[in-house]
C-alpha cells in the first residue's frame, strides 16, 4: 500500500513537471492609468530609487527588508540590492535607461537569476495630467516549477502590485503643489556687476520704485561716464529680508564686463556661477510677491537649500514696452547643488 502511494506521488510529481514544460515560459503584464499631475511629478518618484519605499508594493511585504543602494541613487546606472523575508526574497534592481519625464526602464534579478526581468514605466502627457503605463515581463526559461508559479501566482500578485503602485504614485503626485508660473533648475553663469545698496521698508512700494529709479539713474550715469557697456539687463539683489522689522536690503545692479574700469565708488562685484531655481514672471511688478512665494514653495517641496541672495532680472524695459502684460522678469534663487 505504501509503495503504491509513493508511486502515485512520484507519478504525480513527474506529471506536474511534464505539464510545467508545456506551460507558458513567459509572463507579460501592461496596465495604464491617468494621474492628474505633470509628468515631472511622477517621473521624479520613479527615477529616484530612494523614493520607491513610498510607493512600491513589494516594500509593504517586508517593512524590514534590507536595501543596499549604489552610490548613484537616481537615473541611468542607479541600482539597489535587497534581501528580505520569504515574500520578497533577495535580488537586485537597476535602472538601465532613464529619459527625463518620459520613461524609466529597469532590470530585475530575482534570487540570483541569470536572466533579468524587465520593468518599464512610460509617461505620456494627456489632458489634465499624465498617462502612466507600467509593463513587466519575465522569462521562466525551462524551469517547470517557475512556469507553474507563472500560472498560479504571478497574474494575481503582479496585478495587485500594479494597482497598489498606481494608487500610491497617484496619491503622491497629485498631492504635490501646483504652480502657475514656469519654474526650473539650472546652473547660472557668473555675473559681474556694479550696484547700489539700500535698506528700505518692503511695504512701501512707491518709495521702493523711487529709490530704484534713482539708483539705476546713478549707475547708468557712471557707466556712460566711464564708457562701459552693460552686458545684460538690469537686476536687483535682495541680500536681507526681515519680516519682523518689515524691511529689506536691496542692491540695484547693472551687469558689466569682469575687467571694467570704474570709479572706486562703484567696485565691480560678482555673483558666482552655481545652481539656482529660476522662475519666469509675466506682468506688472506688483505681482512679483506671488512669484517669490511660489519659488519658495517649490524650494521647500524639493527640499533644496537657499545659499545666497535671490535676484530679479528685469528683461523688459518699461520705457520701451508700455503694455505691462508683456513685461518679463526672471527671478533666481541660488541653491545648494
Amino acid at each position: 500500500m505504501v509503495k503504491k502511494i509513493l508511486l502515485f506521488v512520484v507519478g504525480l510529481i513527474v506529471l506536474l513537471l511534464l505539464i510545467g514544460f508545456v506551460l507558458p515560459r513567459k509572463f507579460e503584464l501592461t496596465k495604464s492609468e491617468v494621474i492628474n499631475a505633470p509628468a515631472e511629478y511622477v517621473f521624479e518618484e520613479i527615477n529616484n530609487l530612494e523614493r520607491w519605499p513610498d510607493w512600491s508594493y513589494w516594500n509593504t511585504l517586508d517593512p524590514n527588508m534590507e536595501v543596499k543602494y549604489s552610490e548613484q541613487k537616481a537615473g541611468t546606472g542607479a541600482s539597489y540590492e535587497w534581501k528580505g523575508n520569504s515574500d520578497v526574497g533577495e535580488g537586485k534592481l537597476a535602472i538601465t535607461e532613464s529619459k527625463p519625464n518620459e520613461s524609466v526602464a529597469c532590470d530585475l534579478f530575482f534570487m540570483q537569476a541569470e536572466e533579468a526581468s524587465k520593468a518599464v514605466y512610460q509617461l505620456e502627457p494627456t489632458e489634465g495630467g499624465t498617462k502612466l503605463t507600467m509593463s513587466f515581463d519575465t522569462d521562466f526559461g525551462m524551469n517547470p516549477i517557475m512556469r507553474w508559479m507563472g500560472v498560479a501566482m504571478f497574474p494575481s500578485e503582479m496585478n495587485k502590485a500594479f494597482d497598489y503602485n498606481f494608487s500610491k504614485l497617484k496619491e503622491i503626485a497629485e498631492a504635490k503643489p501646483k504652480f502657475t508660473i514656469t519654474i526650473s533648475e539650472e546652473i547660472t553663469n557668473p555675473i559681474s556687476y556694479i550696484g547700489i545698496s539700500t535698506t528700505m521698508s518692503f511695504e512701501d512700494g512707491d518709495a521702493i520704485s523711487a529709490q530704484m529709479g534713482k539708483s539705476y539713474g546713478e549707475l547708468m550715469g557712471a557707466l556712460q561716464k566711464a564708457k562701459v557697456e552693460m552686458t545684460g539687463a538690469p537686476f536687483c539683489l535682495y541680500p536681507r529680508w526681515d519680516e519682523e522689522k518689515k524691511e529689506m536690503d536691496m542692491v540695484c545692479a547693472l551687469p558689466v564686463p569682469a575687467g571694467a574700469k570704474l570709479p572706486a565708488k562703484f567696485p565691480v562685484m560678482q555673483i558666482a556661477s552655481g545652481n539656482a531655481v529660476k522662475a519666469i514672471h509675466l506682468g506688472d511688478y506688483n505681482k512679483l510677491e506671488d512669484t517669490h512665494n511660489q519659488i519658495n514653495q517649490y524650494i521647500h517641496f524639493k527640499k533644496l537649500e537657499i545659499i545666497g541672495a535671490p535676484w530679479e532680472v528685469y528683461v523688459t524695459d518699461p520705457e520701451m514696452e508700455k503694455d505691462t502684460t508683456k513685461w518679463v522678469t526672471e527671478v533666481f534663487y541660488p541653491v545648494k547643488g
